[in-house]
Order: structure tokens, then sequence, then C-alpha cells
């Protein structure tokens, strides 16, 4: 079943059982930590999922060739090079190995200036004879002609190599395999773990995560904000104060889980936040928002994603954090540097704080549909908006102040439109390039590269064109979480995974075709062209999944994200 781990990592994971024990090996006061359990320990919960039931048709057996297939082809490529052949094998079953029994990841830096970093890696059951990971690194450093060195530590061999400051140990653990990364001795930590001195289970935060009951979780991890801002303080003399303007001082932590809950892949992420919140903190906004409060969007929409935001702050926050940071690292141009924006604003007639970003108000869209545009081309954000008419004008103010350079000279072309208005920004001169398009329609501003899916929101909003509605799907989607929030994105894996599939037989075929011919020249001589028919339809490939929706609670204190999907694509 490891074949499948290209689509399997993909999906979020699935629900947790208690295995403490990798977690004894890791830096007790870890800043980073991570575990991915491994699909061996949750194949029921998965198979239950929609992504489940998707593998278990013709996507599944597609899949499963794929993988078999480009491994196949990788050997047959590199079968000249004798010693890449074994590599290349170890590592598949490595990441099989990782697929199917997990992983367990933690770092703790302990100090900058001299660097003490610790890494630790567990590698649940690779340790054994089937297990790859000591074979594979042993093999490594033999082709590199690494001088390894080799202590027995308690019943075990512990491995070491250094590389410059870098040092590197590896030994089996019981039946699990560790991979030490860091400034400190492999040696003396391999001890430190038979003495009882590392592990994480008296972590706050990984208590935390192991407390989470709301569903089973399957991957977990931490971030320690706060033990990492106080590191990096210790060791610039200047840091505490610059991590003071930018706001971050008094950021907590960051939780992750996620896992299975019946079809549906579920994932929620946590914040500490300061409080009162400053710098860049300050940005983001308590006002709760619902879908009634966005435009009208595009009925061919596949996604959006919207927030409450502080936008109308961001300038002068940004100035401020940058001002004190410059007045922090060189003191003598600080006031420079705002008497010369301040004079540019004085010039043009515009006050950037006043004028422009005052006038935005605190609900940020944006979208993509395909009649918009070829390939995200189409992308549009939609910013409220106080007075259009003050925006527009002082829109003007600004282009008009861009001094003309060799390339041309940056124009402005204004042009109403149903009750709208649509501006190009273009420059004249030896290229004559379109550069961007703003609009405006009564209480939106609209940034898109180009006017037509300008001119598109415009007409949704004057009721010309058909706007989307939530669907049965989405509707059922959206039904799990608070009407009002924060933030939302609503996201269907559908017509990507479709795409895709519509695309992979031409894209085979050219394999096949440019195979042959390598194989026809001695360059793939055991090449072998795969079975097209094996590719699944895409509507039979997609018809378990649902739309993904995220969606955003900031109560003041903590941040929270939860999600909930049917496949959490990358992209």
């Amino acid at each position: 079943m490891y074949k499948r781990m290209v689509l399997g990592l993909l999906v979020a994971l699935l629900p947790s059982v208690a295995w403490a024990q990798p977690e004894n090996y890791l830096p007790s006061k870890s800043q980073l930590y991570f575990r991915w359990d491994g699909m061996q320990m949750h194949r029921s919960a998965y198979d239950k999922t929609a992504v489940g039931k998707m593998m278990k048709g013709e996507t599944g057996i597609f899949l499963d060739e794929l993988w078999k297939y480009t491994h196949e082809q990788l050997l047959n490529a590199t079968q000249n090079e004798p010693k890449v052949g074994p590599l290349l094998k170890d590592f598949t079953k490595l990441l099989g190995s990782m697929h199917e029994n997990g992983v367990v990841f933690a770092a703790e830096v302990g100090k900058v200036l001299p660097p003490e970093v610790q890494v630790v890696m567990v590698f649940p059951k690779a340790a054994n004879e089937s297990g790859t990971l000591i074979p594979l690194i042993q093999k490594i450093a033999e082709e590199t002609k690494a001088d390894v060195k080799n202590t027995k530590v308690g019943k075990r061999f512990v491995n070491t190599v250094e590389v410059e400051f870098l040092k590197v140990g590896w030994w089996g653990q019981g039946e699990d395999a560790v991979l030490f990364l860091g400034t400190t001795d492999p040696v003396a930590y391999a001890k430190d773990i038979d003495g009882n001195k590392t592990g994480i289970a008296k972590h706050p935060l990984y208590a935390k995560t192991m407390a989470f009951k709301e569903f089973p979780t399957v991957s977990r991890g931490f971030l320690d904000v706060e033990a990492s801002l106080n590191v990096t303080s210790a060791a610039f003399l200047q840091a505490e104060k610059i991590i003071d303007e930018l706001g971050l001082k008094g950021l907590k932590s960051m939780t992750f889980v996620s896992g299975f809950d019946g079809l549906a892949e579920r994932s929620v992420m946590e914040t500490e936040m300061p409080s009162p919140r400053k710098g860049l903190l300050s940005l983001s906004s308590q006002k709760k928002i619902s879908l009634k409060d966005l435009p009208k969007m595009p009925n061919d929409l596949k996604g959006f994603s919207a927030s409450s935001l502080n936008v109308s702050k961001s300038y002068d926050v940004l100035t401020s954090v940058a001002i004190s940071a410059i007045r922090i690292a060189a003191p003598e141009q600080a006031d420079n540097i705002h008497d010369q924006i301040k004079a540019f604003e004085g010039a043009i007639g515009v006050d950037f704080s006043k004028d422009l970003f005052a006038n935005l108000g605190e609900v940020m869209c944006s979208y993509s549909s395909p009649t918009d545009g070829f390939l995200g081309t189409g992308a549009v954000v939609a910013i409220q908006l106080k007075d259009g008419k003050k925006m527009s004008s002082t829109i003007e103010k600004i282009i008009k102040a861009i001094p003309v350079n060799p390339a041309g000279e940056v124009v402005l072309k204004k042009k109403a439109y149903h009750g709208g208005e649509i501006m190009q920004l273009q420059l004249v001169g030896q290229t004559n390039s379109h550069l961007a398009t703003f609009g405006i329609y009564k209480n939106w501003f609209v940034y898109s590269q180009y006017p037509t899916p300008i001119k598109g929101f415009i007409l949704r909003q004057e009721g010309e064109l058909p706007e989307w509605k939530a669907d049965e799907s989405v509707t059922k989607a959206l039904s799990f979480f608070p009407s009002e929030f924060n933030a939302v994105s609503v996201h269907d894996p559908r017509p990507t995974v479709q795409t895709l599939l519509s695309i992979t037989p031409t894209v085979m075929n050219l394999v096949n075709t440019f195979g042959s011919l390598g194989g026809q020249f001695g360059v793939l001589p055991n090449f072998r062209p795969f079975d097209l028919e094996l590719i699944p339809h895409p509507q039979e490939a997609t018809r378990y999944l649902f739309p993904n929706v995220t969606v955003t609670i900031d109560d003041g204190k903590r941040v929270r994200s939860e999600s909930r999907g049917s496949l959490m694509l990358p992209f």
C-alpha cells in the first residue's frame, strides 16, 4: 500500500493511537515538534474517508501502477550507474516505511551564538531487518568515504560522522531508527536517552496536543514561539527591541492536529495571541463576517477566500515598524526616511495614511474563475471601500507623480463602466505594456491583472451576470461551522483532480512515444509503455469528493483555524 504514498501524504492523516515511546527520544525542550502516525495504525479509518473510497476503485489501481511504473523507469534510467540503483531502492523502501509506520521529528535550539542545536528524527520500526534508514545512511557514508566512527552505548552502536560544524549520528533504538543532526555530540545524546534525560512528555505543548479530543488524530505538532523568540533575543543585542516593534513579543505558541472523521479529513491549528496586540499582529481584526458581507462572485466559481482585516491600519503599522527597525539598526537614518516620506506626500498632495489606506474597509475577498481568466490569470482581489470617488482621485494623483523613465511613461487610463470605473495602468513608450487593472464599484476596490475580470465583477454587482450561490455540497460542507467568522476559505478539489486526470492520457502518451524512441537508441533499453487504459475517468475518480472548508475564529486570546474537507491539495 505504500505505493500510494504520493496521494496518501496529500490527504491529511488519520485518528490517533497512543504511541509514546518515540517521543522519549526527543530533546526535552524542543521548540518544534511534529508526528505522523503512519497508515498502518489507521487503515480502517482511512478506508471510510472520501479519499479512502476513491482509492478502492480505479483511481487506487491507477496510482499503484503509476508508482510502480515510475520507480521501474527510474531504475531503468540509472542502470548504467550501479551505485545509484541500490540507493534508489533503499530510499523507496524508506518512504514506504514512513508511510506505513510514520515519523517523529523535533528540534531544540539552546543557543544561536555559538550554535547549540539538536534535531532528532525517529523512524518507527525502521531499525529491524526490513528497515532501511540505517543501511541507507551506511551506503551513503561508504560512497562519500566519510570517516564514520562506531561507539558502543549500552547495547547498541552509535554511528557518527562530522561535516564541518554539523554532527550526524544514527543508531537503532529497539526496533526504531534514530537520526541525530546538530552541533552537540550524538554519543552523549544517546547516553542521555539511556539516562532518561530526554523526552517531551512533560512539555506543556505536547500535553496540549495529546489532550485534543474533538476527533481522533493521526498527525500533531507544535511550535513554541515564545521559547524560540527568547533564544533569538538572547543571541542578538537589538533582537528583543525588534521583536517588540514587530508586535511578536507575547506571542505564545502554535499547535496543530489533524485526523479523519467519517468521510472528512479534519485539522485544527491554534495560535495563542498576546493582549493587547501591536505591530503586525494589530492588523488582524476580530470583526465577524458572513457570506452575506461578500461581493457577488462568478457562478462558475470553484473556490474563494475572505477575511476581516484592519487594512486601513496597514500603512501606519508597516511604516512604524520599518522606521523603528531602522532606528534600532541605524538611528541616524530613521528621521531622514520619515521626512522623505512626508516630503513626497506633500509634493503629490496625498496623505497615504488618511487618503488611501484609511479609506479601505475591513472585508477582503479573493477568487478566480475559468471565465475570468485562463489558469488563474483572472484572479480578483476585492476590498471594501468607504468612499469610491476619493479612492479614484487618490490613485490618479499617485500615478501622475511617477516620473518618466527610459522605458516609457506610466499612464492611468480611466473609463466608466456600468456604474463603476475601470482603471488600466499602462507603460507607454518603447514597450507599450499593460501593467495592472484597478476597478471601483460603489463600496468595493477591485484589483486584477486584466480588465475582463473587473468587468465581470461590476456586471455581477449590477445583476447583469449570474452570480455564485452555494450548491448542496458547499452548503453541507459549511453546515459544520459557525455562520459568522473572521476568515473563510472554500475550495473544491474536484476541478483540479479532473483537470489533471483529463490531461494525463496525453502526457503519458508522450512519455510512451519518447520513451520508446529512447529504447531504440539504447537510452532506455528496457522501457515499456504505460497502459493508458488504467487511467480512470475524471468523474469516476472524484465522485466521492466534496468541497474543502477552512474557517478562522479570533476570540481575542486565541486564533483557531479549522479545516474540514475531502482532499486537501497543496495548490
